[in-house]
């Protein structure tokens, strides 16, 4: 892939730099719509950043291109259940683990992420 947007993408991304990282991967995607890779790391970005329902858009877009890939598919199982949608996050899990994601890897990720979910509903009705 020769796309500069993408390579800068990828640079912001490793420095932290999530937002500037996902502009430049939309700007990417507008270059070449069909490149997994793309899809996959603005799905990343978002998800890093908490975007949630825009992970899960990216990661739906890598996974049209590359239905097999674990790891994009372990992503979006994150994302799922980080939006409370179980019966979607499980089916992804179950599906990246026949693919070869390691189970105690997305397991343990999925097992954080519903902790966090705990918490953030305990806050929520503390404040009530």
């Amino acid at each position: 892939m020769n796309s500069e947007h993408f390579k800068v993408g990828l640079n912001k991304a490793k420095l932290g730099l999530h937002e500037e990282a996902i502009e430049e991967f939309e700007k990417a995607v507008w270059e070449d719509p069909n490149n997994f890779e793309i899809h996959y790391n603005l799905g990343t970005a978002f998800l890093t950043l908490g975007g949630f329902d825009q992970a899960i858009i990216s990661f739906s877009n890598a996974l049209k291109i590359n239905p097999n890939n674990s790891d994009a598919l372990g992503n979006r199982s994150v994302a799922y259940l980080a939006i409370g949608d179980e019966k979607r996050s499980e089916k992804d899990k179950i599906s990246a683990i026949k693919m070869g994601a390691p189970p105690d890897g997305i397991n343990t990720v999925l097992e954080f992420v519903r902790e966090q979910r705990k918490q953030a509903n305990t806050f929520k009705q503390n404040e009530n």
